[in-house]
């Protein structure tokens, strides 16, 4: 192999491995959730009580533009 094919190859790899990294990073997004319970009790005569519980589920999607 010459000097200029051997540079050929190692651009071309170079050029894959950077175009490979620029879409892992400008595809790339972020999923997350968050829940928020909120519980409150309170009793009342004898053995009977009240529960009264919450609950709340956040979703976001985000993708970079």
């Amino acid at each position: 192999m010459s000097k200029q094919q051997i540079i050929k190859i190692v651009i071309s790899v170079l050029i894959a491995a950077l175009t490979a990294l620029g879409a892992a990073f400008g595809l790339s997004s972020c999923n997350v959730t968050r829940t928020v319970t909120t519980r409150s009790e309170a009793w009342q005569k004898g053995d009977t009580s009240v529960v009264i519980q919450t609950k709340t589920i956040e979703s976001y999607d985000g993708t970079r533009k």
